[in-house]
């Protein structure tokens, strides 16, 4: 049977009333069709409702001739239009016709639909934008623009409809697609990467500094990520001993293009690319070397469509530990921690032993001092996360006091507890933190807070042992922050090689990755800076281009710890051109930043950086954020990057938005996980033996 569609987006007419105006947002409501438009500004003689009104002159080819229906007030990137729909509907299609000259022009933008994904949109050669995709259910849409053309100072709209009028795509399936390029085009498609093959290598032509493939479907796809597999032969450049051999970029047949800063060589990881989905029937691969001597080739090439998680490569050889159950914890224990007067200090256990039923510290405080001990009971409790006493006592005239307490009811998995001091010396002695690793207690509810729609491009539930090397070679994750001339380091800890053995960086429970402070001692580690501790550091992108990145990405992560004066525990991401010889500029956004003399705050924040220094950042420090002390409580933390900046979230709730992301935008972002030490703040881990830990439970990337 054939139906006919009828289009579903609302015609309004030419009265329209303006029921109100708030702080920034101009919004107009059609009472007739029930549909609410929204704009992020106007100009007094525009109109952003008029903007579905469907005239002929909207679709005139002379693009000069068309009506300014809509006109931002001085606003460019960012500035939006917003449709709401009173109810569910199916829409296919998008058109949006241009208005006014170049002063006013969009180059791209995003249309994101409420729990049903984003697209992003690509201005033709008459600054329209017309697409047809895949049919879904919205309640709304709200179109952003990415990028405008240099000069431009506002942006100016004849016409914007969303609607079911495209044609039917039918199911969603996986198209095989066709290459084109010069040589063996088949070797580009012929591998098999979840089973860790490429099959053969596709050569350019020797003695070209440039190469181009292409792949293409019988029909438009939406695509959202794509994996590329370096040249077999590796090549080094003196000058820049790791510097990835190719670089270049995705060119949409839409005219979008995506940065691909860096292509491996060797036969190890993939360099993968998550974007913001887009339609498309082709897209060309252009190469070029970075290192003169390179050879311009690539294993396999490989696009999946929204809804698909790249696979991961497989890999062997990892790194785990665990933690170790306690000996006997008693009063006459040999210390962890030195005790000092005025201080609470560790006895026993060693920092994050592992406990089982009742569990007993041993805390040094002067004599008599009362002692009270709290956890979080965790989620999924009748106190739903809060934090509670669970044990009490009083140190005796040996210093010492030995605290029981039953971890039965308080959260499975790595658990910190706080000692404070009660009754006279409360509030003069700083609270000791007391990290364990509970393998009795509850199953804590440990889902992510991704907006509604999005794909998963990387899942990461440290299930595994942790596939790490200092840069990446060989490996998922490098434990460093990757750099075009190798390894770097910041902070007053030295980020620490898997491959010394320390246990630093590594999965741990078969369940969490763990990464551990500590004194460097007596390991052969090299301190350039004179550190005098051991952190880490754990980059999806590798030394050499390699690893993962996404492109207009939400990042989320669940994290707990960790606790002390001078950590630095971070979730943070920088564009991928600044791991490169191509760019002297990068964009870096912390997610966030937390500093363990105050576990109730958190920073947020937005750099952009030109030959090492910072020209522009906005920083956003919360004494008190309003959670749950994070060095007890397990939290998520997620940013999403957005045309003009990012947009943070803690337990799904935006705490903050910044704008003024610069240059690189609309590149590809790279995420790290590390714990540091300093960051402008003094170091004292003496109460805990100088450990500290900081626990991840997973890492997830949509777009």
């Amino acid at each position: 049977m054939v139906q006919t569609k009828r289009r579903t987006v609302a015609v309004i007419g030419a009265a329209v009333a303006v029921l109100a105006v708030l702080v920034g947002v101009i919004v107009h409501v059609n009472r007739t069709a029930d549909v609410r438009v929204r704009a992020s500004s106007e100009t007094p003689t525009s109109n952003s409702a008029a903007l579905i009104s469907g005239s002929d002159e909207a679709s005139s080819a002379d693009v000069a001739k068309r009506p300014v229906v809509w006109q931002t007030d001085g606003q460019t990137r960012g500035a939006w239009v917003e449709l709401t729909w009173s109810r569910p509907t199916r829409v296919d299609h998008v058109e949006v016709r241009a208005a006014g000259d170049g002063s006013t022009a969009f180059t791209t933008a995003t249309l994101t639909f409420g729990g049903a994904g984003a697209l992003l949109l690509t201005a033709d050669e008459t600054g329209d934008a017309v697409v047809d995709f895949p049919g879904r259910t919205t309640s709304s849409a709200r179109l952003t623009i990415a990028d405008v053309p240099d000069g431009a100072t506002s942006v100016s709209l004849a016409a914007l409809s969303v609607d079911g009028s495209g044609p039917d795509h039918g199911s969603s399936v996986t198209a095989q697609a066709t290459p084109t390029a010069p040589g063996q085009a088949s070797a580009l498609v012929d591998g098999d990467v979840a089973g860790g093959a490429t099959g053969q290598e596709w050569l350019a032509p020797t003695g070209d500094p440039t190469a181009e493939v292409q792949l293409g479907w019988d029909s438009p796809r939406e695509l959202a990520s794509v994996q590329l597999f370096g040249p077999s032969q590796t090549t080094f450049d003196p000058a820049n001993s790791a510097a990835a051999p190719l670089h270049g970029q995705l060119v949409f047949d839409d005219g979008s293009t995506v940065v691909v800063s860096g292509i491996a060589g060797g036969t190890g990881q993939a360099t993968t690319i998550a974007f913001m989905p887009r339609m498309a029937r082709s897209v060309r691969v252009e190469l070029e070397k970075t290192i003169p001597a390179a050879v311009i080739g690539l294993r396999e090439v490989v696009f999946h469509e929204t809804g698909t998680t790249p696979p991961r490569w497989p890999v062997e050889d990892g790194y785990s530990t665990s933690s170790a159950a306690p000996a006997s914890c008693e009063s006459s224990a040999v210390p962890v921690a030195t005790p000092q007067v005025g201080r609470l200090t560790l006895v026993c256990p060693s920092p994050s032993s592992t406990v089982d039923g009742v569990a007993t510290i041993v805390v040094a405080a002067d004599a008599t001092t009362e002692l009270q001990v709290s956890a979080s009971l965790g989620l999924g409790t009748a106190a739903d996360g809060a934090v509670q006493p669970v044990a009490s006592g009083t140190a005796g005239a040996d210093g010492r006091a030995t605290l029981s307490f039953d971890t039965t009811r308080l959260p499975q998995g790595p658990l910190t507890v706080q000692v404070t001091a009660s009754g006279p010396a409360a509030g003069s002695t700083p609270a000791l933190f007391v990290q364990l690793y509970n393998s009795a207690g509850i199953a804590q509810p440990a889902a992510g807070h991704a907006p509604e729609g999005m794909t998963l491009q990387w899942d990461e539930e440290f299930t595994d042992p942790l596939s790490i090397t200092q840069t990446g070679a060989g490996a998922t994750y490098a434990a460093t922050k990757p750099a075009y001339w190798g390894t770097s380091e910041f902070g007053d800890a030295v980020f620490a090689d898997p491959a010394d053995g320390a246990g630093n960086i590594s999965t741990v429970g078969e369940d969490y990755l763990r990464i551990r402070a500590e004194p460097i001692g007596g390991r052969d580690v090299p301190a350039p800076y004179g550190q005098q501790h051991l952190g880490g550091i754990l980059s999806s992108l590798t030394v050499g281009g390699g690893g993962f990145a996404a492109q207009y990405g939400y990042y989320e992560t669940r994290m707990l710890g960790a606790p002390g004066a001078g950590t630095w525990p971070a979730f943070w991401m920088l564009d991928t051109d600044s791991a490169t010889t191509t760019s002297n500029s990068s964009g870096e956004i912390d997610a966030v930043e937390l500093y363990g003399h105050n576990t109730a705050g958190s920073c947020h924040a937005l750099h952009n950086w030109v030959d090492g220094e910072d020209v522009g950042d906005v920083v956003d420090c919360k004494e008190d954020n309003g959670f749950s002390d994070w060095a007890m409580s397990w939290h998520t933390y997620g940013v999403r990057i957005v045309p003009t900046g990012a947009v943070y979230y803690i337990d799904g709730k935006q705490v903050a938005k910044i704008d003024g992301l610069q240059d690189h935008h609309s590149d590809p972002f790279f995420f790290m996980i590390d714990l540091a030490l300093g960051g402008g703040w003094p170091i004292d881990l003496t109460a805990t033996g100088n450990v500290s830990d900081l626990y991840v439970d997973w890492v997830h990337v949509y777009t």
